[in-house]
């Protein structure tokens, strides 16, 4: 009889009403919460407890309460309840911006903490309120209120210009939240984007409709999901494209969101398609950073050195603080055979960013195909600096990598190649480091088996890396993060007959036919004077 008593209560999801929780919409028949036009698909449990927590309305549930609302009963671990009181938990604090909180109030049970919304209270209809049948009534205290409205004019007028002084405030406040989050976006290794989550959050907290925090969100979470920064690439990829609507809803020339929707939708775009939204793009948003961080990639990536460079001088003269162009830059010095200009300016950057992974990353390479190899030796020996990130911080691949690069003996390239083989198991980076080096051992056959793995998906050796349905991350043939690919160390495999079915393989020699150039990175006959 208890079972069955504990089953009359038991939550029906489909019978339950739809309820706010502050600025959170809950809808439990399709398992759905809504917040600034954002929305999340509960699992059928979680959101059995999220109702049990909404109907408690701040008294305090207990565990048997909670096991019979939400389990009919049912006899399930503590561990059980107690994950699905964590993921509401998370909910209140990752989804709804802190909208509620779960209080564990020892030995007794669990309570909710609901923060008002701005939309909570009656809602007014002229002089009617409603009443407890739904139906509108006239209010008496309106009369009332007429009687003092003129002695408390004054008093009103001064309380709206406090309240405008108050919101002109919040609104500058959210501004330098927003600005917080795209400087540490703009500077972040893509790995590290997420740290531009916090105040982005923050700023939305106070302004929900603002377009460019919204926009900004959308393409953090893309470059998280893109670039092995989330623990759930397919979860993230979906709120941000949520995030990319709801702004472009509020601004439908929001930057940031449409370069996030870009990359979303790449893998289903050939080459030219991806190139010709990011140039429409740019030419309404002309000195967007992250619009010109994006095309100097996707141009490098083509082989076109020559354009990247130029879009990324255009990005440093816009930020000269920031370090991404500046790495950019002694990059492309490097590709274009500028060594020592390229080592020189690495070698400037470094103290004033000495924990940025692709600023220590881009002195190592250049150190190490340069014939720098001891500096570069120096570089792996020395922990302190050297980022957790940096992927060439493997000294199982490096250190006899560069022992072969310094003295080309055949026991020691056959220690290198053996040990970029493994290394090109591992994951993305590894692997492009791992072709770079055996190209420039003279190891082609073994470079190309690297990149078939890597850029194709085929051959005995196949990277690891987080696959995604709609996330680029995946290499597809339409768009591949080739840039690694037209630097000085592939030169051989570029002049191996093997490469140009390569890059039919993957949508380049298609691309470089419909717009009428070829690759200008340091091939025979061309010239590249940066």
């Amino acid at each position: 009889m208890a079972h069955d008593a504990a089953e009359a209560i038991a939550i029906q999801l489909n019978r339950e009403p739809q309820f706010n929780l502050g600025e959170i919409e809950v809808h439990p028949a399709t398992r759905q919460i809504v917040r600034n036009g954002l929305s999340e698909t509960l699992e059928p449990r979680i959101m059995q407890v999220l109702v049990a927590f909404g109907q408690a309305n701040g008294n305090i549930l207990r565990l048997d309460e909670l096991n019979d609302r939400c389990w009919a009963g049912r006899i399930v671990g503590e561990n059980a309840v107690h994950r699905a009181i964590s993921k509401v938990r998370e909910l209140g604090i990752n989804f709804g911006g802190g909208a509620f909180t779960i209080e564990t109030i020892t030995k007794v049970g669990y309570r909710m903490l609901v923060r008002p919304g701005r939309d909570a209270g009656p809602r007014w209809n002229g002089n009617r309120v409603p009443s407890a049948n739904g139906r509108m009534i006239p209010d008496r205290r309106l009369a009332r209120r007429a009687v003092i409205a003129g002695g408390a004019s004054l008093l009103t007028l001064f309380g709206a210009g406090l309240w405008r002084a108050r919101g002109q405030t919040r609104h500058a406040e959210a501004q330098r939240w927003t600005d917080r989050g795209d400087v540490l976006l703009r500077d972040a290794v893509p790995l590290q984007a997420g740290e531009a989550v916090p105040p982005l959050r923050a700023a939305l907290r106070i302004d929900p409709t603002d377009a460019r925090a919204l926009g900004l969100l959308a393409l953090t979470e893309e470059i998280s999901a893109n670039n092995g920064g989330s623990s759930n690439a397919g979860d993230t990829i979906r709120f941000a494209e949520r995030a990319a609507r709801a702004a472009l809803q509020r601004d439908p020339s929001e930057p940031h969101a449409r370069l996030a929707m870009i990359d979303i939708t790449a893998a289903s775009l050939d080459w030219s398609q991806v190139e010709d939204r990011l140039e429409t793009l740019r030419a309404s948003a002309p000195v967007n950073l992250h619009v010109l961080g994006s095309l100097t990639s996707f141009l490098q990536a083509a082989g076109r050195t020559s354009k990247s460079w130029l879009y990324n001088e255009q990005a440093a003269a816009a930020a000269p603080t920031s370090p991404t162009p500046q790495w950019r830059r002694a990059l492309r010095l490097w590709t274009a055979g500028r060594n020592e200009e390229a080592v020189n300016l690495s070698e400037r950057l470094l103290p004033l960013w000495p924990r940025h992974a692709l600023v220590w990353n881009a002195r190592f390479m250049i150190l190490a195909f340069t014939g720098r190899t001891r500096a570069a030796a120096a570089m792996l020996r020395d922990a302190a600096p050297a980022p957790g990130n940096a992927h060439p911080v493997r000294l199982a691949q490096w250190l006899p990598t560069l022992d072969a690069f310094a003295d080309p003996s055949p026991a020691r390239i056959a220690r290198a190649r053996e040990a970029n083989m493994a290394a090109a198991q591992l994951n993305p980076g590894q692997a492009t480091y791992a072709a770079m080096a055996l190209s420039q051992l003279g190891e082609i056959d073994a470079a190309f088996v690297v990149i078939d793995g890597l850029l194709l998906s085929k051959g005995p050796l196949v990277a690891n890396r987080p696959i995604s349905p709609r996330s680029f991350v995946a290499n597809s043939p339409s768009w591949c993060r080739t840039q690694w690919l037209f630097m000085p160390p592939l030169a051989a495999v570029r002049g191996d007959a093997r490469f140009g079915p390569l890059c039919e393989e993957i949508g380049l020699a298609r691309y470089w036919r419909q717009r009428g150039v070829g690759p200008d990175t340091r091939l025979p006959g061309s010239d590249f004077a940066g």
